[in-house]
């Protein structure tokens, strides 16, 4: 991006215009420095540790912007110091760009307790999702299958608001809750997700529903307890629509030395792997434990923990048809890909394939639950329950 030698970097007090529909995405976390920029240039607004009658112009500064935490505080154009936390917008409201990446909305850098950065999005919840459609899905998707997405985002999303106050952020972006690439994710079709589903959101006796979902169930759909949050919406049961998926069938292998320096530094020293044996699986068909042996030992892991050490990549899911191991690997082979609790995306695109709508979708993932928008508020006037 060229630099305009016009633009300046204002510093001035803070104000209160970050609220309403905005959510806090935090994009980058736990890092030493990050590269802000804009081309109508951009405004800084540091917090009140720093002297609010204090205003500094720089003129001559380009569009581009790097912020550093160094000693304790917060350096931007590597000599100003403004504190542990401020506030990066656009004068013109044009995205900004972190990392390279383009975001909506204005941009906070924060100071860690570990002394490094993070880097949260404060962009409005609506346009937020444009990202998020777009990363969860294929632009390409059916449209009931993207609007169905953008309906369990935003509930997902709404039910985050205020979670990690502590932190000073609602999400992370990413697998911890969303993934959201900003504006280099939107496309006219996941706006139009979001757009025709604007500010609606699924309920269950008043309270907002836990919207997870994942790839692929694997052609079943796991209970809310594999997440440690039983829900009567939230229930295994066959999902004839998981069809299509990449890994509807999945085999991968494993270093054994690699998942015993793994098992190592969680569990204990088994030494050289020389068996592995599955144990019982849940109704889903989702591994609940497995048994590791070796030359110094044995260790029973979770599926969830197996799957974890050994990488959620190369393991797909814990519905896991075959382990064994052969020579210096460990096979395994199954099906499905993420925890498989609520929607099924591969799934979702499936149904709307069928000619299945938005609202079908919906009812067969979270049965029971009910859609209503976020302006009816608390009381969530009686709306319509999607399915028994």
């Amino acid at each position: 991006m060229a630099a305009v030698a016009a633009a300046a970097v204002v510093l001035f007090a803070p104000d209160n215009a970050l609220a309403g529909d905005t959510v806090r995405i935090a994009l980058v976390r736990h890092v030493t420095s990050a590269v802000l920029a804009s081309e109508a240039g951009l405004t800084v607004r540091p917090t009140s540790d720093v002297d609010p009658a204090r205003s500094v112009v720089l003129p001559d500064v380009a569009t581009v912007l790097d912020v550093r935490a160094e000693s304790g505080r917060l350096v931007i154009a590597n000599s100003i110091e403004v504190g542990t936390k401020v506030l990066i917008a656009s004068p013109f409201g044009l995205p900004i760009d972190v990392n390279g990446a383009p975001y909506r909305g204005s941009i906070v850098v924060q100071l860690d307790p570990d002394g490094a950065l993070t880097v949260v999005d404060f962009v409005d919840l609506e346009q937020y999702l444009y990202g998020v459609v777009g990363s969860e899905m294929p632009a390409s998707w059916p449209t009931a299958a993207l609007e169905a997405q953008a309906i369990v985002a935003r509930t997902y999303a709404v039910g985050r608001l205020g979670i990690r106050d502590d932190v000073g952020y609602d999400l992370v972006a990413g697998d911890q809750d969303q993934a959201y690439g900003g504006v280099d994710s939107e496309s006219p079709s996941t706006i139009l997700a979001a757009d025709a589903t604007r500010g609606e959101i699924l309920v269950y006796g008043g309270q907002i529903v836990h919207t997870y979902y994942s790839a692929d169930d694997g052609g079943f759909t796991a209970d809310g307890s594999a997440l440690s949050d039983p829900q009567p919406y939230l229930k295994a049961k066959p999902d004839p629509y998981a069809l299509g998926s990449p890994d509807n069938e999945w085999s991968a292998t494993i270093p054994a030395a690699d998942l015993a320096q793994s098992v190592d530094a969680y569990y204990t020293n088994v030494g050289d792997v020389t068996g592995i044996e599955s144990g019982p699986t849940d109704e889903s068909g989702r591994l609940e434990s497995i048994s590791i042996f070796g030359t110094l030992g044995s260790a029973t892991l979770s599926g969830f923990d197996f799957r974890r050490l050994a990488g959620r990549r190369t393991v797909r899911s814990t519905r896991i048809s075959a382990v064994a191991l052969e020579g210096s690997r460990i096979r395994v082979s199954g099906s499905g890909f993420g925890h498989g609790v609520g929607l099924s995306q591969w799934g979702a695109r499936s149904m709307a394939a069928s000619g299945i709508d938005c609202l079908g979708i919906l009812r067969f993932y979270y049965s029971g639950t009910a859609l209503t928008t976020i302006a009816d508020g608390p009381a969530y006037a009686a709306p319509p329950v999607l399915g028994p």
